[in-house]
């Protein structure tokens, strides 16, 4: 519903093929929703329903997958801790990626259920949190675009 274009976008831009997405079952789900006590937006279930375990080439290398969401929650208040970030993050806040350790991205369980999303990056020297897509769906397929264009790049090489 939410993650078709997604998906559609993710498979003619040969990221992945349709074996490499594994998804959670929906009693994983409900298991993360229980232990976090959240209910998590419609579009971010698609998400972990379609590529939460695994996604090919896509989201390589970065923590967004549902062996790391647990951790993620934390890691992300320590990483405001370690640069004293005076800004708390929202209690709704449900971190769904982390890059290297650096960067994170969330979005608050309250805002809908395709909601936006909000970044962090260490060292920025503006507001901590930024608003970076009006909807969770809209973040996916700019990740789309940049990991094509990463792949342009290096095909040029």
């Amino acid at each position: 519903m939410y993650l078709e274009k997604v998906k559609a976008r993710l498979i003619k831009s040969k990221l992945v093929s349709e074996n490499e997405l594994l998804g959670c079952t929906h009693q994983e789900i409900i298991q993360l929703e229980q232990q976090l006590g959240v209910k998590l937006p419609k579009a971010y279930q698609e998400f972990l329903m379609l590529m939460g375990k695994e996604a090919g080439q896509f989201l390589r290398g970065t923590d967004c997958f549902y062996q790391h969401l647990l951790d993620l929650q934390e890691a992300a208040k320590d990483l405001l801790k370690e640069n004293h970030v005076t800004q708390l993050l929202p209690n709704d806040a449900f971190i769904f990626l982390m890059h290297q350790g650096y960067q994170f991205c969330f979005f608050r369980l309250s805002q809908g259920e395709d909601p936006p999303t909000y970044y962090y990056c260490e060292g920025e020297e503006q507001k901590p949190f930024i608003n970076n897509h009006s909807k969770f769906s809209d973040f996916l397929i700019t990740e789309i675009d940049l990991h094509e264009k990463y792949l342009i790049t290096l095909a040029a090489k």
